[in-house]
């Protein structure tokens, strides 16, 4: 399945990546239907905080 997959500020490629399993019988596997992005995401994919 593809996949955003955030490499670092600045990094970031769509990658075909494994399907999810559950792995743990307290896991799930959710299904987004529609997002929207503030500007923490914004600062996050820029690099102003670092400790993500």
């Amino acid at each position: 399945m593809k996949a955003l997959v955030y490499h670092g500020p600045g990094r970031r490629a769509w990658e075909e990546v494994p399907k999810p399993e559950l792995q743990a019988a307290t896991d799930a596997i959710v299904r987004v239907d529609a997002v929207t992005i503030c500007g923490t995401d914004l600062h996050i994919l820029k690099g102003d905080v670092p400790e993500v």
